[in-house]
């Protein structure tokens, strides 16, 4: 008995060890925001919108979304004066959206159709 549980728990390890190992390959994409940093458009808002056709032709290809985030920056409202600045940082706002796509590699190809 002893020995056939030590040839069991042996041969659940050697089959957990198996080379069913998944590769990924990532892809990273940007969408950039408009309006300027400064002068008048600093006082814009601005949002970022992906394109829905873009990404439904990379699902299409197999990638999936990974994860996404905001790179935010500060616009300095200098009112048409490039020397000027008024102190005012609060005007924070999305510069850019970066999303990072993965998919298995070597399963997909980028053929166009």
């Amino acid at each position: 008995m002893k020995y056939l549980i030590i040839i069991s728990v042996f041969a659940f390890l050697f089959s957990s060890c198996s080379d069913n190992k998944k590769f990924w390959e990532y892809k990273v994409i940007y969408y950039t925001g408009l309006n300027s940093r400064d002068g008048i458009e600093a006082f814009k808002y601005q949002s970022i919108t992906p394109d829905d056709a873009e990404l439904t032709k990379l699902g299409e290809q197999g990638w999936e979304i990974a994860t996404s985030y905001l790179e935010m920056e500060t616009a300095f409202p200098n009112f048409g004066e490039k020397a000027y600045h008024t102190g005012i940082k609060e005007n924070v706002r999305p510069q850019r959206l970066v999303i990072i796509l993965k998919r298995l590699k070597g399963v997909y190809s980028d053929k166009k159709k």
